[in-house]
């Protein structure tokens, strides 16, 4: 028999015990990845974080890599060259 506790479907008594600590029972410890498949196969599926726009988008479909800006390009030293803490 299938109850539902805490807005939990719990079919055994190790599902309530984990819906009663606030645990989904499908997936009790939590896990990313356990979680992403169960949320597809809900029909839960997150969309991206990011959408890239314009350039980005058309390097990224081209494949072409994003190089780094030079070291010597900081906006800002340091902070070991602007404090002085020799005694």
């Amino acid at each position: 028999m299938i109850e539902m506790v805490n807005g939990y479907p719990c079919a055994d008594c190790t599902d309530v015990s984990n819906a009663k600590r606030g645990l989904d029972p499908e997936n009790p410890t939590r896990d990313p990845v356990k979680q992403e498949q169960l949320d597809r196969k809900a029909g839960r599926v997150p969309e991206p974080a990011v959408v890239y726009e314009g350039r980005l988008a058309d390097m990224i479909r081209a494949g072409e890599a994003v190089l780094p800006a030079p070291a010597g390009s900081a906006a800002y030293p340091p902070a070991a060259r602007l404090f002085d803490i020799t005694v």
